[in-house]
């Protein structure tokens, strides 16, 4: 940081640091016979070093600085050089979509491709990251917002964030003006949706009825939705060595050596097998590796909720139950029998507590929590402190 000394022969003296490109740095002097001389360049001083520092300085800067004597030819050169590195959106876009698809499940990094798609569309892919600032950044929001919803635009607004912490990493820009955006709130209803016991029994009795769909298995595969809370995919990759009936356990795996599937969090669990289920799946037919299908899954993901759309329709379902809806109806089920709610993230495969926390409105509230607590303290112990209160 550059700083202002007295110096006892020259005056006044500001000493200060000039960055460059290769990671080096050069220290440098510069004397004026009077305190307030000196101070009139602190503050072009104090930008030299600042944008040198992070890289953000401009041609017109560099010729400025050089006609006020603060540099020379040759480390003007040197920082013109180390400016022009200066990355635009779509190199850090470039950069981080490779490593989105080398890191990321693939329906995830068709969603980041979507996303990014849609920054590079607005600010450009030649855009150097140092014109990215907050107005522009709202500009943007406010844009999208006439289209998509909140959820959708923060989501973006996390991806530019990314994008601009390489931007930073690089010391191309000092700080990310993403980071500095607040979330937008979304004022739609957003408690889980689940379905009552009546939706249950209507869509059941229609599945058991169905003899077509998914291989004339949606009552087995709809029922094991209910009481595991499976993802689709984690669902229709269930394998028989997966299914423990002794134990009445079922193993969710991570991944599958075949197929390219991997759990959404990356991580394998373990979740019960309730009694009802275990009846139903041990009268399955073991028609090779998949407990849905034989060597393969049976349907492609996509036909499970397509075939769920129909039977909801047939057993008059309300259309905001979906598919996911069953997995919610698991997940509220638990909370509603007071189960953990760490348990709960452990059984659903949530990889943050504050998506299970999503679904505290439906815990208990008819007891008193503290009526728990044992001290152990007798109620003889208790009555007798009464008594001696009564006595003096």
């Amino acid at each position: 940081m550059a700083r202002l000394y007295r110096h006892k022969v020259h005056g006044w003296q500001i000493h200060y640091w000039i960055h460059f490109g290769d990671g080096t740095r050069k220290r440098k002097f510069r004397y004026y016979r009077n305190k307030l001389e000196a101070q009139r360049y602190l503050s072009d001083i104090e930008a030299l070093e600042y944008r040198t520092l992070h890289r953000t300085a401009s041609r017109e800067d560099v010729l400025y600085w050089l006609n006020l004597g603060l540099i020379s030819q040759d480390e003007a050169d040197r920082i013109i050089g180390a400016s022009a590195v200066v990355p635009n959106l779509g190199e850090l876009a470039s950069e981080w979509l490779e490593k989105s698809q080398l890191e990321c499940r693939p329906k995830t990094h068709k969603m980041n491709v979507y996303r990014i798609g849609h920054l590079l569309r607005f600010f450009g892919t030649d855009t150097p990251v140092t014109k990215i600032d907050l107005e522009w950044i709202e500009q943007y929001r406010k844009s999208r917002l006439q289209d998509v919803s909140p959820a959708t635009v923060n989501k973006e607004m996390i991806k530019l964030a990314q994008l601009l912490d390489l931007a930073v990493k690089r010391r191309a820009i000092p700080t990310n003006p993403a980071r500095e955006i607040p979330r937008l709130r979304d004022e739609r209803e957003r408690k889980p949706r689940a379905l009552t016991s009546e939706e249950i029994q209507k869509l059941l009795d229609v599945a058991r009825q169905e003899d077509r769909l998914l291989g004339g298995l949606a009552y087995e595969i709809f029922l094991t939705y209910l009481y595991t809370g499976m993802r689709r995919t984690e669902l229709l990759y269930l394998e028989w060595e997966d299914i423990d009936f002794d134990r009445r356990q079922i193993r969710i795996q991570a991944k599958w050596e075949k197929g390219g599937f991997v759990t959404k969090t990356g991580k394998a669990r373990v979740v019960g097998l309730a009694r009802p289920l275990a009846e139903i799946l041990s009268q399955l037919p073991r028609k090779g590796r998949y407990v849905f299908g034989g060597q393969r899954p049976l349907v492609d993901p996509r036909s499970v909720t397509r075939a769920f759309k129909i039977l909801a329709r047939r057993a008059g379902l309300p259309e905001t139950v979906t598919l996911h809806s069953l997995r919610h109806t698991y997940i509220t089920h638990l909370m509603e029998k007071g189960v953990n709610p760490r348990r709960v993230q452990e059984l659903a495969g949530h990889k943050t507590f504050r998506t299970t926390w999503r679904y505290a409105h439906v815990l208990p509230r008819d007891r008193v929590e503290e009526d728990l607590l044992d001290f152990g303290l007798s109620r003889s112990l208790v009555g007798e402190k009464s008594d001696t209160q009564k006595v003096g």
